[in-house]
């Protein structure tokens, strides 16, 4: 599987990213890219210049410590020049790399087709718990990379009953919607996940922004699906409809994704109450 390099540029990756580098405390956090004979580090997080690395940048494979990584070998080494099982990767002489981690993101049939790792020129120990925030980052950025999302794509009537996804039947609304996973990355998804009033340390600080990013992820999804139901309804754009659907939460003191789903359930239940600007014909 071959991910287009689109697909890592949203606010939801970056955010990973960036709590990763805090997490980790390393030179350079990046997500790498996969096929079968490449490898590619797709988007990189970096808190110093480091020669020769740059987003991009290909090598074979096999040269990379992530292909190391999925043959087997250990999450993390900080003594990569005499560890057996990364020593000889041509990336450690090239880019002169000292300690690794390094975490596979599988798509949905277990395939892994990115990694989210960390890399330093000097001796940096990274403890199991970090490693666990750190799969749980990487679970993230699998949420977010799964759909195939393309803002062309709109729902409608099928002459022949159900409804039609870019000219493809499907009967349930509901799986329509998902299936159109409109692409709207400004999306603000409301309320998120009450954080404790007592201090925390930073390991906990970070597990509480993992799941804040996947309490948005979440709440991202519900505000697609509305914005397949108005674009059908009202006949308008998918940016358009959400921007209808966010001056409406707004002027009503609404959190956008609790409104978004109500408009999906109108869709099936003509009972449901919706503000004038969004019912539309049903």
């Amino acid at each position: 599987m071959i991910l287009p390099s689109a697909e890592f540029d949203h606010p939801a990756i970056d955010a990973v990213l960036s709590t990763a580098a805090t997490l980790l405390n390393m030179e350079v956090v990046f997500l790498g890219g996969l096929t079968d004979d490449t490898f590619t580090f797709e988007k990189i997080h970096a808190s110093t210049d480091w020669p020769g690395l740059v987003e991009g940048k290909s090598a074979d494979r096999t040269d990379s410590f992530c292909h190391r990584l999925l043959a087997g070998a250990p999450t993390t080494t900080s003594d990569a020049a005499n560890d057996p099982y990364y020593r000889d990767a041509p990336v450690r002489t090239d880019l002169d790399i000292h300690s690794y981690v390094g975490i596979p993101i599988r798509d949905g049939s277990g395939t892994a087709v990115a990694t989210l790792c960390g890399i330093d020129r000097h001796r940096v120990e990274v403890s199991s718990d970090a490693v666990e925030v750190l799969r749980q980052l990487a679970g993230v950025v699998a949420a977010q990379l799964g759909p195939v999302a393309a803002q062309s794509v709109v729902i409608r009537r099928s002459p022949h009953g159900g409804w039609e996804v870019g000219g493809e039947p499907t009967e349930d609304l509901t799986s329509a919607m998902v299936l159109a996973d409109l692409l709207a990355a400004e999306l603000a998804p409301g309320g998120r996940p009450a954080k404790s009033e007592q201090p925390l340390d930073e390991l906990a600080q970070l597990r509480l922004s993992v799941k804040q990013l996947e309490h948005a992820l979440a709440a991202r999804v519900v505000v697609e699906q509305a914005i397949g139901v108005l674009t059908e309804r009202q006949g308008s754009s998918p940016r358009d409809a959400f921007e209808r659907l966010r001056k409406v939460a707004r002027s009503r003191g609404r959190k956008v994704h609790d409104l978004a789903r109500e408009v999906i359930a109108s869709a099936n239940d003509h009972g449901v109450p919706l503000p004038p600007e969004l019912a539309g014909h049903r």
